[in-house]
């Protein structure tokens, strides 16, 4: 006979009419030691809110609150009331200075909801307990939950919810809601006068020896223990292990999965993208940030990833963060901020694309090519010939002083900033604000710069951004984060290593339509598009698929990484190691995949170049930069990533020997030596280990 047919048997034999059973270990176990649930809501509740604290600052102030509030009272923990606790562990953040006194209330709604959302994700239901009860309920015998649980009732009947089993029970009883408890024995007598049961009417049931058998024994009831040193002992084991570990642990469980198929190559990237999502988020509910504009085209599978995360860490709709979807590229915004003609001097241009022809730079402006051929007329020009020095030149004089473009600059201008206007206000629909908050795949803030000034210079226009690799002039209203890699204020070892590649992380995110090469009333939702042949190809057959897998690893990443109480800079620690892995360590697969994605590589402003291309390190000294490179081996990875994929390019059998492995190895060794050892010990250290 089994142990619950053993209950069955008492139940009927003593005419049990109504059975007290216990939650934890009982009907559900968790996954984790029960102090890491806490741990788990630390962490819900300084996302949720933005605090300037640490998971551990957190956590600790909960236990020392609960403490204090248990001697004061001279009750057990799990007796105190729960606003009680609640408003104690506020005040003490608020006088240290972790919560402003104007997030209370918004402490205070979402204690409970992080109480929850931590409890369900590490719960799991024991299904013969189950059916136990469930064939109970067929018997019409009345079942009572009994916990000594921190929690108030609304809790318990949320989780019971979530499990949907709540019609199992006729009433649910805790510690905090009575404030008396199963270990002390007091809550029996109290719930049976509230029932108006006497004591041998009914039976506990749990896994406690003393409060769930001897406590309810002596208060004249029926007691049935269940077998509790497993759980124990798993509890035990559940409060060793590292949160470091851990996380490693998870991240590496991807690289390896997304190396088989049926995954595509590099789906691993979405590591990145996820680490980027969580530190967006963060960073605007620190800043208290209500919208975001996700430029395009990048921004369109960006916003997406966000969306999802905030969809599953937020607990209270209150807090969401709205999204909007902003159509623009370097080449729109470079013609919404032009000054007139006179007052013009194409400084973003003359940076990049010192040499340019009379129809590349008209290109600009999405001249058509009749005007073109009219202007050539005009000028008595070759106007597809390459000019050195473009904006120097003389060809470049007789343009701006032609009427005829004189007269389209002006309309061109014009008629982009009026419509571009209509466009970011049809997607607030009619709300203002001062500042508007920009999320983009990087690399230096091209079109932050120029929407920035479209307002004039009098509106805040700041930048979230993948990366940041370039440094503009940054004013106060133009302040910009790389939130996987800066260079700003300065580059440290991760910022170098996780700037590598930077073209696969636009690449992943393409968009499924074309680039923007300007804005017209005319124009379908406002912007004028093109969708070059190589890309839209390049995205249907591979970016597409490559993206869906992606999306689907971010899901599960959000239900992997929950229950870890990892610290941003754990986090970079492992991504750090992750981008050195995925970097070097290239199979044919991905050798492959490359050329594919070359393909379909283009650059939409300047010589409209299709293809990946890469630049050389400019070598000086050879000893000088293998000094270095042996060194700060780091400075140098933007350049290791990339000889494989060239040697395979040009001689597979030098690609396969060349050593990826062995230089991975060098770089664990290197950053062990530097940052273990002798970074204690030398003073140069602020040089040379940042």
């Amino acid at each position: 006979m089994s142990l619950f047919e053993n209950i069955l048997s008492e139940v009927k034999g003593k005419n049990i009419e109504t059975l007290f059973i216990d939650y934890y270990d009982t009907i559900v176990h968790r996954k984790v030691h029960p102090n890491q649930t806490l741990r788990i809501w630390a962490k819900l509740i300084i996302k949720e809110l933005g605090l300037d604290t640490t998971i551990e600052n957190l956590y600790f102030t909960r236990i020392s609150s609960s403490e204090y509030l248990a001697k004061k009272h001279g009750l057990d923990d799990v007796e105190l009331p729960y606003e009680v606790l609640k408003n104690e562990i506020a005040l003490r953040l608020i006088n240290s200075n972790v919560l402003p006194p104007n997030k209370k209330e918004p402490f205070l709604q979402i204690f409970e909801l992080a109480d929850l959302e931590s409890e369900q994700m590490v719960q799991y239901l024991n299904p013969n307990t189950i059916e136990f009860l469930k064939t109970l309920k067929a018997q019409v015998i009345k079942i009572i939950l009994i916990s000594d649980f921190y929690g108030p009732k609304s809790l318990f009947e949320s989780l019971l919810e979530h499990h949907g089993i709540k019609h199992l029970f006729d009433d649910v009883y805790t510690s905090s809601q009575l404030g008396k408890s199963k270990h002390r024995g007091n809550i029996y007598s109290d719930i049976l006068n509230r029932l108006g049961l006497e004591a041998h009417q009914a039976m506990m049931v749990g896994d406690n020896k003393r409060s769930d058998f001897l406590k309810a024994k002596e208060a004249g009831m029926n007691a049935f223990r269940l077998p509790h040193k497993k759980y124990l002992l798993k509890n035990k084991i559940n409060n060793l292990g590292n949160d470091k570990t851990d996380l490693n642990n998870a991240i590496e469980s991807i690289r390896k999965k997304t190396r088989k198929k049926p995954y595509m190559p590099f789906t691993e990237y979405i590591i990145f993208y996820h680490v980027f999502i969580i530190r967006l988020f963060e960073n605007c509910t620190k800043e208290g940030i209500k919208d975001l504009f996700f430029l395009s085209r990048e921004g369109q599978f960006l916003k997406k990833l966000f969306d999802a995360y905030q969809e599953s860490v937020v607990l209270s709709p209150d807090n969401a963060i709205k999204t909007h979807y902003l159509k623009i590229s370097r080449q729109a915004s470079l013609q919404i901020s032009f000054k007139p003609l006179e007052e013009e001097n194409f400084n973003y241009l003359k940076k990049n694309y010192k040499n340019l022809s009379v129809s590349r730079f008209l290109d600009t402006f999405n001249c058509t090519e009749n005007f073109k051929m009219d202007l050539a007329q005009d000028l008595q020009l070759d106007i597809d010939k390459t000019i050195q020095n473009f904006f120097n030149s003389q060809s470049f004089e007789l343009l701006k002083g032609n009427s005829k473009f004189k007269t389209f600059y002006e309309t061109n201008r014009a008629s982009n900033r009026e419509v571009f206007d209509k466009y970011v206000n049809s997607l607030l629909d009619g709300k203002t604000y001062n500042e508007m908050v920009l999320v983009d795949i990087g690399w230096g803030g091209t079109m932050q710069e120029s929407i920035y000034k479209f307002y004039n210079k009098e509106k805040a226009i700041s930048g979230y951004y993948l990366g940041l690799k370039e440094i503009y002039t940054i004013e106060e209203k133009t302040k910009r984060s790389g939130l996987l890699f800066s260079i700003l204020p300065y580059a440290t070892y991760s910022d170098h290593v996780l700037m590598a590649n930077t073209q696969l992380y636009e690449q992943f995110s393409a968009a499924n339509h074309g680039c923007v090469l300007g804005y017209s009333k005319e124009a379908e939702d406002f912007t004028i598009e093109v969708h070059k042949t190589e890309e839209k190809w390049l995205y249907d057959n591979y970016i597409k698929l490559h993206q869906e897998q992606m999306f689907g690893i971010h899901q599960e990443l959000l239900k992997t990484m929950a229950p870890i109480c990892y610290s941003d800079q754990m986090l970079n620690d492992v991504l750090c190691n992750f981008a050195l892995k995925t970097g070097l360590l290239e199979n044919r697969r991905k050798l492959v995949f490359l050329q594919t994605l070359s393909s379909g590589f283009y650059q939409n402003i300047g010589e409209n170049k299709v293809g990946i291309s890469y630049q050389p390190i400019k070598m000086g000294s050879p000893i000088k930069y293998t000094f270095g490179a042996l060194l700060r081996p780091e400075r140098f990875f933007r350049y290791l990533v990339k000889i494989k994929p060239t040697l395979y390019s040009r001689n597979k059998v030098l690609a396969y020997l060349f050593p990826s492995y062995g230089i991975y190895l060098y770089f664990k060794f290197n950053k062990w030596v530097r940052f273990k050892i002798l970074k204690s010990h030398f003073l140069l250290k602020f040089n040379y280990f940042q």
